[in-house]
Formats: structure tokens, C-alpha cells, sequence
């Protein structure tokens, strides 16, 4: 199973995927297949991708405007040639999502698998986490759109009221 991890701030992206299965978790034994940033979103972009297994770094720039717009480009490069991740080679390859989310206030104490109803929770937290919950809900819209709602996808919440 390759999962997917995305962290959606106020002007960055970072993301990894991770490769794993309920034995490989059990013994602590995830493989890491590639991690990366998308800096300075809203403008001319930084984008650095590596691929793990091979060591090879790429820096790259794009105009990029929004999170949605990150996560398009990061996801074609990640099912292209240049990635290297031959675990990877289209969306379907994608079995699993983990989103960090800043805050989930009084609603949310442990991690949740998004629902319509989980992700309407995350927006009635934004205002607790103005910088990073707005593009958090983007990012999970997203992925909706481009994955499919049949792709899980997995909101662990750093923090909330009751914490």
C-alpha cells in the first residue's frame, strides 16, 4: 500500500510517500520512496523532490498559485518518468492519504478518517488555525477531486481544545 502523507501550510507543501502493509507496520518497517517541498506558493515556486531509493534530488521552479495547484504538480511528477518511483506510476498507485491538520478543535481528539461530515469539522476550525487549516480543507477538497472519494484519506490533528 502506498500512502501518500501531505503537510499543507500557509505558503508551503511538503509531502512523502510511504510504502507500507499491516506487517511492515508491526515491525516498524514503512519504506520512505520519496519526499518533498513546494515553497513559496502564490508565486514563482521552489519545488524540491527526492526520490529515496536512488538518492537523486531534483530542485525545480513553477509558477504555482494555490495548494491545489501544488498538489496537481506534485502528483504529476510523482507518476512520471522523472520521479524514478517505479511503485508509482499513476494515481491508481496511490492507495491511501494522511493529512497533518493544525487544529480540530473541540470536534476532533484523535486522527479521522474524512467524511463529508469530518471535513465539514476541519472548516469549522479554521478560524483556530487561520494559516494552516484554510489550505489543509483545500488540500483534502483536492484530493477528493483528483483521487476519487473512494481513496481514503486520513486527518491526524496536531491539536485541540481537550488535547
Amino acid at each position: 500500500m502506498n500512502v501518500l502523507v501531505i503537510n499543507a501550510g500557509s505558503s508551503s507543501l511538503k509531502f512523502q510517500v510511504i510504502a507500507t502493509d499491516l506487517g511492515r507496520i508491526r515491525q516498524d518497517n514503512d519504506e520512505l520512496l520519496c519526499r518533498g517541498q513546494v515553497e513559496r506558493i502564490g508565486g514563482e515556486s521552489i519545488i524540491t523532490v527526492q526520490n529515496q531509493k536512488t538518492g537523486l534530488r531534483q530542485k525545480l521552479t513553477a509558477p504555482i498559485c494555490d495548494v491545489s495547484a501544488a498538489l496537481d504538480y506534485v502528483l504529476r511528477w510523482l507518476t512520471s518518468d522523472r520521479s524514478g518511483v517505479d511503485e508509482i506510476r499513476g494515481l491508481g498507485d496511490i492507495h491511501a492519504v494522511g493529512h497533518r491538520v493544525v487544529h480540530g478543535g473541540e470536534l476532533f481528539k484523535e486522527s479521522a478518517t474524512v467524511t463529508d461530515e469530518v471535513l465539514k469539522g476541519i472548516e469549522d476550525c479554521i478560524e483556530l488555525a487561520p494559516l494552516h487549516n484554510p489550505n489543509s480543507f483545500r488540500g483534502i477538497r483536492a484530493l477528493r477531486e483528483i483521487l476519487g472519494q473512494a481513496t481514503p484519506q486520513v486527518a491526524v490533528f496536531v491539536a485541540s481544545y481537550l488535547a
